[in-house]
C-alpha cells in the first residue's frame, strides 16, 4: 500500500478510534478498579498508621470499634447498596429503598454501640466507653449516606464516579490519620478520622443521575419486597464469619494482644476481598441484566466457573499465607502483630473461599432469590459454629479454623443455591458446552491472578520500548463470521507500512489458489518491536486475551481469531467460525512455523468436529508444555500469530 493511501486510512479510521476511547472513558470499568485499589490500601494504610502508632495494647478499643463498624457496613449496609443498584438498574425511579431501611439503619446504629460495650468490655481501660460507643452511632450514619450513595452512582451506571469516590473517601481518611498521628496521636482522633472519611461522597451528588441502559425483560421490582431482608440476613451469617472471628477469639478467652494478633491477620488477608465489595458495583448490573434477559445458563456457568476458580486458588491463598501472611503483617503492624504460619494459611485461603462466595452470591441477588442466599451463609455459620468443638486449645488456631470450615461450606452451597433449576427454567442443557463455558471462566479467573504480574511488566516495557499504548485492539473474526474486539499487547510500531502484511495476505491468497506452501510466519518482520519480539517468542502478548475468554467472545480452546482479510482467504463458510475462536487450538500445539493456511484450517476443522473436553484439557496442557520446552520461533503456537496484522486499519490503538 502505497504512502497516500495508508494516510487515508489513517484518517479515516481516527474519529472511530477516538470514538472507542470515548466509550472506554464512559465505561468506567478501569476507574473503578483503579478506584477500589485505591480504597484497599488506603483502608488498609489508615489502619496500619492507627497500629503502628498505638501499638497493639492501645489499637484494641480501634479494633473493636472498625469491628464493629465492618460487621454493620458489611451486613446492612452493603446490601442496601445491592438492593439499590439491582431496582435501579430494572429501571426503577427516585428513592428506591423501603421505609423500613431508615429503621434498620437506626437499630443497626444501636447495635453497633451495645456491640463496642459488650466485646471490647476488658480493653476500655484506655478509652471512655461512652465516647466510642457514641463513634460507633456516628459510623453507621456517615456510611449510609456513604452505601446508598455508590448504590445510586452503579445503579445511574456512573462507574466512572463510582471509582473515584470510592478512592477519594478512603485518601480523605489516611490525610486525617496522618495529621492526628503527627498531632494529638489519641484513639479518639482516629475514630474521627473513620467518621468524616466517607463524607465527600456527597461531591459526586449521586443521587443526580437517570438509568441510561434498562434491560430487555421484565422489569418489575415488586418481586423484590422480601429482597433486602434476605440480603441483610445472608450477609448477617456471612460476615459473622469474617469479620466477628476476632471477636470470637475474644470470647473463647484471647488476650488483648491475641485479639490483636488475629486482627490483624485476617485485616491483611482481607485485601483482596476488600476491592471485591467494591467491584460488586460493576459486576452486579450485568449479572442482573442476565437474570431479566433469560440468560439463565450463562450465570450458571458463571457460578461453576467462579466456584472451581476460588477452590484453586485457595491452595495458593493458602500457601501464600503461610509464606508471606507472618511477614507482611510484621511489616505493616509492627513484630506484636505476626500470626503463626498455620493461622496465617488458614486465613488466606479462606479470604480466597469468601471471595468467591461473594460473586457467586450476586447472580443470587440477580435473579432476586435472597432465600436460597441466606439459607447457603446460614448453613455456612452452622458449620462454623460445630467446628469450634475440635480440640484447639489455642483460641486464635480454633477461631481461623472455624473461619475456614464457614468459608468452605458457604461456598458448596452457594454453587449448589446458583444451580438449582427455577420453576420457570427450561431447555437448559447440562453437556459439553456448559462445561466448556464453565471451564473458560474458571480457567481465566485463575490465569488472571496467576499472570498479572508478568502482565504489569510486560506492559511497562513495551511502554519504554517504542512510542504508544501498552494495549490495543484488533478487530477479529469470531463464531458464525462475527467481528469483535480482540484485547492484545502491541508488539509492533505504532504507523508502520503495512506494505508488509498486504504483500504477506496476497501471497497466502495466491498460496490457497496454487497449493504453495506458503508459510504463516513473515520472517524478520521489521514492524515487530525489540520488546514485542519477546513477548511474542513467549505468547506474553495473548494474556489480554483472557478478558475476551471472560465475556464470552472467546474460548480458552478453539481455533485461534483470525483478521477480516484472513478470514476471506480461509472462506466465511468454513466450519472453522461454528464454534467460538480460542487462546490457543489444535492447530497450535500440532503446527509448525512451516504450517501453511490450509493446513491450519484443516487442523481447525479437525478439532471442531471431533473436539470434546478430554481434547480441550490436552490440548491446554500441550499448550503449557509447548510454552516452556519450545520458546522462539520454532514454537506451534507463535507460528499463527505472526500473521496477525497490527496495522492502521485492523484497528490497532
Amino acid at each position: 500500500m502505497d504512502n497516500a493511501k495508508t494516510t487515508s486510512q489513517n484518517d479515516k479510521d481516527g474519529p472511530s478510534r477516538r470514538a472507542r476511547y470515548a466509550y472506554m472513558r464512559r465505561d468506567g470499568t478501569l476507574d473503578i478498579v483503579v478506584g477500589s485499589l485505591i480504597a484497599g490500601v488506603g483502608s488498609y494504610a489508615y489502619q496500619f498508621i492507627a497500629g503502628r502508632s498505638l501499638g497493639e495494647q492501645e489499637f484494641a478499643p480501634i479494633g473493636v470499634l472498625l469491628t464493629a463498624h465492618f460487621l454493620a457496613f458489611l451486613i446492612v449496609l452493603v446490601p442496601m447498596e445491592q438492593f439499590i443498584i439491582r431496582r435501579l438498574t430494572l429501571g426503577a425511579r427516585g428513592w428506591v429503598l423501603p421505609v423500613r431501611a431508615l429503621g434498620l439503619v437506626g437499630v443497626t446504629a444501636v447495635a453497633a454501640a451495645i456491640t463496642v460495650g459488650v466485646s471490647g468490655d476488658k480493653y476500655f481501660r484506655f478509652t471512655d466507653r461512652g465516647t466510642l460507643a457514641m463513634f460507633a452511632v456516628a459510623t453507621v450514619a456517615t456510611h449510609f449516606l456513604f452505601a446508598s450513595g455508590r448504590g445510586y452512582l452503579a445503579g445511574f451506571r456512573r462507574f466512572q464516579a463510582y471509582g473515584r469516590a470510592s478512592a477519594a473517601a478512603s485518601i480523605f481518611r489516611v490525610i486525617l490519620a496522618i495529621v492526628i498521628a503527627l498531632t494529638v496521636d489519641s484513639i479518639t482522633g482516629y475514630a474521627w478520622a473513620h467518621i468524616l472519611g466517607p463524607l465527600v461522597i456527597l461531591t459526586w451528588r449521586p443521587w443526580k443521575g437517570r438509568n441510561t441502559q434498562v434491560p430487555e425483560g421484565p422489569g418489575d421490582v415488586a418481586s423484590d419486597q422480601w429482597l433486602l431482608s434476605g440480603l441483610v440476613l445472608s450477609a448477617a451469617a456471612s460476615q459473622a464469619l469474617l469479620l466477628a472471628s476476632p471477636l470470637v477469639a475474644s470470647r473463647l478467652g484471647a488476650t488483648d494482644a491475641e485479639y490483636s494478633v488475629i486482627y490483624a491477620t485476617l485485616l491483611v488477608a482481607r485485601a483482596p476481598l476488600t476491592i471485591g465489595y467494591n467491584l460488586i458495583a460493576r459486576i452486579l448490573p450485568s449479572f442482573t441484566s442476565m437474570a431479566a434477559g433469560g440468560e439463565r445458563r450463562e450465570l450458571k456457568a458463571w457460578a461453576r466457573g467462579i466456584g472451581l476458580a476460588s477452590l484453586m486458588l485457595s491452595a495458593v491463598g493458602a500457601a501464600g499465607g503461610a509464606v508471606l501472611g507472618p511477614v507482611l503483617v510484621r511489616l505493616t503492624m509492627g513484630p506484636g502483630f505476626a500470626p503463626s504460619s498455620a493461622v496465617a494459611a488458614m486465613a488466606g485461603a479462606s479470604v480466597v473461599l469468601a471471595a468467591g462466595g461473594l460473586f457467586i452470591g450476586q447472580i443470587l441477588v440477580a435473579k432476586s432469590q435472597p432465600a436460597r442466599l441466606a439459607i447457603a451463609w446460614i448453613v455456612a455459620l452452622i458449620g462454623a459454629a460445630v467446628s469450634l468443638v475440635l480440640p484447639i486449645e489455642d483460641p486464635v488456631t480454633l477461631a481461623t479454623a472455624a473461619l475456614l470450615v464457614g468459608e468452605f461450606v458457604a461456598l458448596v452451597g452457594l454453587i449448589a443455591a446458583s444451580l438449582t433449576s427455577d420453576t420457570d427454567e427450561v431447555g437448559i442443557s447440562h453437556g459439553y458446552s456448559v462445561a466448556k463455558r464453565s471451564m473458560d471462566i474458571a480457567g481465566a479467573i485463575v490465569l488472571i491472578f496467576a499472570t498479572m504480574p508478568i502482565l504489569l511488566v510486560a506492559m511497562v516495557a513495551v511502554r519504554l520500548d517504542s512510542r504508544g499504548p501498552a494495549l490495543f485492539r484488533q478487530e477479529r473474526v469470531g463464531r458464525d463470521a462475527k467481528t469483535f474486539w480482540l484485547v492484545k499487547l502491541r508488539t509492533m510500531e505504532l504507523n508502520h507500512d503495512d506494505s508488509i502484511f498486504r504483500e504477506h495476505l496476497r501471497r497466502l491468497k495466491s498460496s490457497v489458489d496454487s497449493d504453495d506452501d506458503y508459510t504463516l510466519r513473515i520472517d524478520d518482520d521489521p514492524r515487530v518491536t525489540r520488546v514485542g519480539a519477546k513477548l511474542r517468542a513467549w505468547s506474553i502478548d495473548e494474556l489480554p486475551n483472557l478478558w475476551n475468554v471472560l465475556k464470552g467472545t472467546m474460548s480458552l480452546v478453539g481455533p485461534r481469531p483470525v483478521i477480516v482479510e484472513e478470514a476471506e482467504i480461509i472462506g466465511v463458510e468454513s466450519e472453522r467460525f461454528d464454534i467460538k475462536p480460542g487462546l490457543t487450538g489444535l492447530a497450535q500445539v500440532r503446527g509448525r512455523d512451516t504450517i501453511d493456511i490450509a493446513g491450519r484450517t484443516a487442523l481447525d476443522v479437525e478439532y471442531v468436529r471431533e473436539r470434546t473436553l478430554k481434547l480441550d484439557l490436552r490440548i491446554l496442557l500441550e499448550t503449557v508444555t509447548t510454552v516452556f520446552s519450545e520458546p522462539g520461533s520454532t514454537r506451534s503456537i507463535e507460528s499463527e500469530d505472526r500473521v496477525e496484522a497490527e496495522h492502521p486499519g485492523a484497528g490497532e490503538e
